[in-house]
């Protein structure tokens, strides 16, 4: 019985399809197949049903899987140490960006990073939180910030800060409505980002308990896009606050409506099952360094 049996057993379960699963380890189908047959044979137990809507877990499976993860977490654990035992860090660590660099604190990060261990290169990948999430989920990413709320078992999370956001309005539109009345609000022009952003979900909230939906004139998926868009005149938008009050101060171009909007959490975001992992709590660390976090800042599982 190999390591990789186990994991492709408990990928297979997690997902309930092979090609789920194969994604997600980065081989074929086929592969996939063959090690779940593999280590049915060497137990002498079926594991899996097979059904037209995917891969069931059998009786025996179900009492297999729990022993599987342990077992797979314990070997885990092993590697974990014998990494920790050496001085350095040698290798690369990926870390996905959801928003700007400068607000992110890249360059203090990797500084942070490479001052405790100078061999370990940081590769920051430009993204979005709900891009970031599956990436996290299939191992593409070793760390990544994520905006919003989200449930996920499979993800541990560092709570980094609160973004304070505000309704961006372009100067052309001051006056010509009232804030205060969601409902004439809602009829301006509003510049959407995709749903699953949590821009979108603070601004699906604001208008809620008026019963409507902002009037959508344009989709912007990045929020530089989104401001320049404010910016022109195409529309109001989300942004995080600082933003709004840096180009009110340079032109008055935009302004920010005095309404209050929920704040956005912004998290840290990795594989639980790599908590202990040297490469995971070097980031963790270097994180807590440079947003002055405390050892007893929030560190919990998602959800």
């Amino acid at each position: 019985m190999e390591l990789y049996h186990l994991r492709t057993f408990i990928t297979v379960a997690e997902e309930g399809h092979l090609t789920r699963a194969a994604e997600r380890l980065f081989t074929s189908q086929p592969a996939i197949s063959a090690h779940v047959k593999a280590l049915e044979e060497e137990l002498g137990v079926v594991l899996f049903d097979r059904t037209p809507k995917g891969m069931q877990l059998t009786a025996a499976g179900r009492q297999l899987l729990e022993r599987a993860q342990h077992t797979l977490a314990a070997a885990g654990d092993l590697l974990d140490e014998a990494r920790s035992m050496h001085d350095e860090l040698v290798g690369e660590v990926h870390i996905g960006l959801n928003t700007d660099a400068r607000f992110s604190r890249v360059i203090d990060t990797q500084r942070a990073i490479s001052a405790a261990h100078p061999q370990l290169a940081t590769i920051f990948m430009g993204g979005s939180s709900e891009a970031n999430l599956p990436a996290l989920r299939t191992g593409k990413l070793d760390a990544g910030f994520v905006g919003g709320h989200f449930d996920d078992p499979l993800l541990d999370r560092l709570k980094v800060t609160d973004e304070a956001l505000v309704v961006a309005v372009p100067s052309s539109l001051r006056g010509q409505f009232d804030a205060a009345d969601l409902t004439e609000l809602a009829r301006q022009p509003w510049i959407h980002t995709s749903p699953n952003c949590p821009h979108y979900r603070v601004m699906s909230r604001l208008f809620e308990a008026a019963g409507c939906e902002p009037k959508r004139v344009v989709v912007a998926e990045q929020e530089d896009a989104l401001l320049d868009m404010v910016c022109a005149g195409v529309g109001l938008g989300i942004v995080r606050a600082e933003k709004v009050v840096a180009i009110a101060q340079r032109d008055g171009s935009i302004y920010a409506l005095d309404l209050p909007l929920a704040p956005n959490p912004l998290y840290l975001v990795y594989a639980r099952k790599r908590a202990n992992d040297p490469l995971i709590r070097a980031v963790v660390a270097a994180v807590r360094q440079v947003w002055e976090l405390s050892d007893t800042s929030e560190t919990r599982l998602a959800g």
